[in-house]
């Protein structure tokens, strides 16, 4: 049987989270709205939203969480491709 950590590539932010306050933080303004109103739609359609926006709040939510398996995990299976997301700035 699989864990939340197989096949990211396919996953969202609503495989991992359905607290209000971490959406709210990660989704569009646009999209948190829409989630209030029909969470159910708004979980479906997700599944067709851009890979590079559906990744990039998978990455965001595992550095909110402090969830190192999930970063390490999409850094190690997705960096070579989208390596903007991983990308640290240093000041």
């Amino acid at each position: 049987m699989g864990t939340k950590y197989d096949n990211l590539r396919s996953k969202t932010i609503f495989d991992f989270t359905r607290d209000e306050k971490i959406l709210k933080e990660i989704l569009s303004e646009y999209s948190f709205e829409e989630y209030m109103e029909n969470p159910e739609l708004t979980i479906e359609e997700s599944n067709d939203w851009n890979e590079i926006v559906r990744i990039g709040q998978l990455v965001e939510f595992s550095k909110m969480t402090n969830d190192n398996k999930l970063y390490d995990m999409l850094k190690n299976e997705l960096d070579d491709e989208f390596p903007i997301l991983f990308d640290e700035m240093i000041i």
